[in-house]
């Protein structure tokens, strides 16, 4: 009996599970006649008056009943069926002795109407546990439900569940036999039984027709049909695999060819299953056969397929990793193969000839060694195969030259076409011949030949698989090719790159200071090992005599030995010496091959040829150093044996630096002319302090390290006619020739007026101003002019004025450090030549030390005036005492960098 599954949810009449059930079963119920007589039984057995079989599916069908009003079964069960339903939400039997006094069901419409006094339902579980229906009893009348009732009642409804499932699976099971019989025909199965009681052998009608006989049939003698209707190699198979199965497996099957009467052969596929009695003795064999003659051709031909497709693959994937075309015939070979072919040739044209190279496989390179040996002929079969005649003689050069393709299925063909087969074939031993040629992106690359030892058919399968073949190698002698013709190209870029960093680092070199020195022994290094083995470069001076400069080899163990040779060379290198000549000539000269002869020409000292021998140079290269036309010195370049002569890229590379050290080697001299001119020009209008009593002044000028213009700093000490000591520093706005005239005129105007005019420091810069603008100087400048005025006793006074000027620093005799800076400094000169100017004044005493300097010497690049100030101060600590001009030097080696941009004036004042 079944048992109800649990479900889950609010409505279990509306579970899809559920409802499916019951669908299952209502769908297959044939008619009301076997469940209106167990819905009588049920009545007459518990004493009812009527009773009925509803099931519920999205809403209650009423199947079969006893006493029900006509019209009802097939149909709804109207009042009672919410009484029913009551049954399925609740999975379980209903019992209910008097309706109307049962609040469960007294307001139901069926109890109301009277219709219903009394109730009992069971619940229909079917096979899979799900409540799918009710079978109830119920009367007009009142009455008490026993436990028998019940019992009997769930008994009758599991034969009426019995009754649906075995409904339903009847109409399965001829639903299955209908599809079965749909799914032999359509697929030509045929069934045969083998009746090992009686000794029958039966056919149905596919059966037969697949042993090419006409409707179903029946054999005695399973002998005869084995020998009338089997291929003979086959009968051991179907004995053994018949025995085989009735001795245990139970299982048949085999593989067998049957023998139509109009004598074709088809191939089978037989299997069946031994059925046995109670005792385990075989009793039948049920069978079914099917022909497979198709499916094994189309097998075979998708086996071939495949295995062509394979080859291809296989090919494929091995020509792709071929790194020389000397490999592609016998990779090819492997694929050609598969049609039965004996061996295989490549013929590819060589790109930087034009020449059509044969590349053979293993038997044919053995076929051809041993025809040239008999014919005493030497033939070289290396990597870079046979060079052929270009002619139309042979179907190899034809195809590669025309592109046309050629198919013999035997060596009369062949000979027809190309007469010199009929020596060539022998000789090779070949009987058939394929030539395919190589084409890609319609360039023809050469031809792929394919050779047979016995005669060969070409059938479709064959000329597609050859094609495939031949598109392959193409793309391989293609890929090899280009990756020949990228790797040289690699190289060549690769070089050139070479070159081009070596010109930039020559720049950079060559620009990167003006210490001609320095950047020419940069310069040697650099070509060293780039361009040569070991090198030198020597310079031309004023007179036209070479020194050298620089020189570097490669190990740096034997630099001291090429500085040996180069001071050895110069002082005695004769007019035939390579370095004589590229200076005299203004060209390059290369030497691919030095011998003693050309060293003793070159060298007539035999100190000369000693230094020379020991570097063995066998080739050499010397390049001009060349600026505007002019050769003002040389670039000599050495290899030794293992580096052979210098190639034309290398002498070009080497010319070009040899221009470029050139202009550099000039511009360094025209800068050095122009700066020892500026800074005499320069000097010249710094004279030497005056030697005052009472005090010690001690003056310097740095000019800026880059640069060849002359600067506007400039410094100034002079008695006045009064007696006292002017002091002055100033800075003309600007870094060029025109600053340096302002700063003369500025200069020499102050030491007139300051001289005679006895004027306050501010008046002396105040008629400056006015004179400079009344004389249209056009500059402006910062300046501070001091009066060093000597007062009773041991002290001076100082009284200055700054014209925007860095205020003085005093040195008191104590050590102290102060900054002289009473507040904003008055305007610039030349910006507004009526302003006002302020005196300052400070008392000095003995021993005092008074620094004058221009802000070059405290502000840069990398550091403010406020922080250059502070360590101008710190640097001046601890100096009293000290001698003047030790304080002067040690601020300026403190504060004046080597790569400083501005000029630097310093004035220094020590009263005595």
């Amino acid at each position: 009996m079944a048992v109800p599954v649990p479900l889950q949810g609010p409505d279990l009449l509306r579970d899809a599970h559920r409802v499916a059930a019951a669908r299952r079963l209502l769908v297959e119920v044939p008619g009301p006649a076997a469940y209106d007589r167990l819905s009588a039984l049920a009545a007459r057995l518990l004493g009812a008056g009527h009773a009925k079989v509803t099931l519920f599916t999205d809403e209650d069908t009423v199947v079969g009943g006893h006493g029900l009003p006509p019209g009802v079964v097939g149909g709804p069960a109207l009042l009672t069926g919410a009484l029913s339903a009551r049954v399925v939400q609740e999975e379980r039997a209903l019992a209910v002795p008097d309706a109307r006094a049962d609040a469960r069901v007294a307001d139901l419409p069926a109890v109301t109407s009277g219709a219903v006094a009394s109730y009992l339902g069971s619940p229909l579980v079917s096979a899979s546990g799900r409540v799918v229906g009710v079978l109830a009893v119920y009367d007009e009348a009142p009455r008490a439900w026993q436990d028998d009732d019940a019992a009997l009642l769930e008994h009758l409804a599991a034969s009426v569940v019995a009754e649906l499932e075995l409904s339903a699976a009847r109409s399965a099971i001829g639903a299955s036999l209908a599809r079965l019989d749909v799914a032999l025909e359509a697929s030509e199965v045929g069934i045969w039984e083998n009746d090992l009681r009686a000794g029958v052998l039966s056919w149905d009608e596919r059966c037969a027709a697949v042993h090419g006989l006409e409707g179903a049939r029946e054999f005695t003698d399973v002998d005869r049909v084995l020998a009338d209707r089997i291929h003979p190699d086959d009968h051991a198979a179907v004995r053994e695999a018949m025995a085989e199965a009735l001795a245990g497996s139970g299982e048949y099957v085999v593989e067998c060819r049957a023998l139509h009467t109009d004598g074709s052969v088809r191939w089978t596929v037989s299997r069946g299953r031994v059925v046995r009695d109670a005792r385990g003795e075989p009793v039948r064999v049920l069978g079914t056969v099917v022909d497979v003659t198709d499916a094994r051709e189309q097998a075979d031909r998708r086996m071939a397929a495949v295995q062509r497709a394979a080859a291809v693959a296989e090919v494929a994937a091995e020509l792709a990793n071929a790194t020389a075309l000397s490999q592609l015939a016998e990779i090819a070979l492997r694929g050609a193969r598969v049609l039965g072919a004996a061996s295989s040739a490549l013929a590819a044209f060589d790109d930087a000839d034009g020449t059509l190279r044969l590349h053979l496989a293993r038997r044919l390179a053995d076929s051809v060694a041993t025809a040239a040996a008999e014919s005493d002929v030497e033939v070289d079969l290396g990597d870079r195969g046979v060079a052929v005649d270009l002619d139309d003689d042979l179907p190899t050069q034809y195809a590669a030259r025309h592109g046309e393709r050629f198919l013999f299925t035997h060596l009369q063909e062949a000979v027809a076409r190309f007469p010199r087969m009929a020596e060539v074939g022998p000789l090779l031993g070949l009987r058939a011949l394929a030539a395919l040629p190589l084409r890609v992106e319609g360039r023809l690359l050469g031809s792929f030949v394919v050779v047979w030892d016995t005669d060969h058919v070409f059938p479709d399968t064959d000329v597609e698989l050859l094609e495939a073949l031949t598109a392959q190698i193409a793309l391989s002698v293609s890929r090899l090719r280009s990756q020949a013709e990228r790797a040289a190209a690699v190289t060549a870029m690769a070089a050139a790159n070479r070159r081009l960093q070596l010109l930039a680092d020559a720049g950079r070199v060559l620009s990167g200071s003006l210490d001609i020195t320095d950047q020419l022994d940069r310069l040697a290094g650099l070509v060293v090992p780039a361009l040569g083995d070991w090198c030198w470069i020597l310079v031309t001076d004023e007179q036209g005599r070479l020194h050298e400069v620089a020189a570097a080899h490669r190990d740096p163990t034997r630099r001291d030995d090429v500085a040996d040779y180069v001071r050895t060379m110069v002082a005695g290198m004769g007019d035939e010496h390579a370095a004589r000549v590229v200076v005299r000539t203004g060209r390059p000269l290369v030497v691919p091959e030095i011998d003693a002869a050309r060293i003793a020409r070159a060298l007539p000292e035999p100190a000369g040829q000693e230094a020379l021998t020991r570097l063995a140079p066998r080739s050499a290269l010397v390049v001009p150093l060349v600026a505007r036309g002019q050769v003002i010195g040389a670039l000599g370049l050495a290899n030794g044996a293992d580096r052979g002569p210098h190639a034309p890229a290398e002498v070009e590379t080497a010319v070009e630096i040899g221009r470029r050290a050139g202009l550099a080697l000039q511009s360094a001299r025209l800068f050095a002319q122009q700066r020892d001119l500026a800074d005499a020009l320069q000097r010249s209008m710094l004279t030497a302090p005056p030697r005052p009593e009472g005090c010690d002044i001690v003056v310097r000028y740095l000019p800026a390290s880059e640069g060849a213009e002359i600067g506007g700093d400039w410094y100034d000490a002079f008695v006045e006619a009064g007696g006292d000591t002017v002091l002055v520093i100033g800075d003309v706005v600007g870094h060029d020739r025109h600053a340096a005239a302002a700063m003369g005129q500025l200069r020499g105007l102050l030491r007139g007026i300051g001289y005679v005019g006895g004027a306050s420091p501010a008046g002396v810069l105040a008629q400056l101003d006015r004179a400079a603008s009344g004389l249209a100087l056009g500059a402006m400048a910062t300046a501070l002019v001091a009066r060093l005025e000597r007062l009773p006793g041991e002290a001076a006074r100082l009284r200055w004025s700054s014209a925007g000027h860095p205020p003085p620093v005093v040195v008191d005799p104590d050590g102290g450090v102060r900054l002289l800076d009473p507040g904003p400094a008055d305007l610039l000169l030349g910006v507004d030549p009526g302003r006002a100017r302020t005196d300052h004044d400070a008392v000095l005493p003995v021993g005092s030390t008074v620094l004058l300097y221009t802000d070059g010497l405290v502000e840069r690049r990398d550091r403010d005036l406020d922080a250059g100030t502070d360590e101008l101060l710190a640097v001046l600590r601890g100096c009293a005492g000290v001698p003047l001009e030790q304080v002067c030097d040690r601020v300026l080696r403190r504060l004046f960098l080597p790569d400083a941009e501005d000029d630097v004036a310093l004035l220094a004042v020590r009263v005595l």
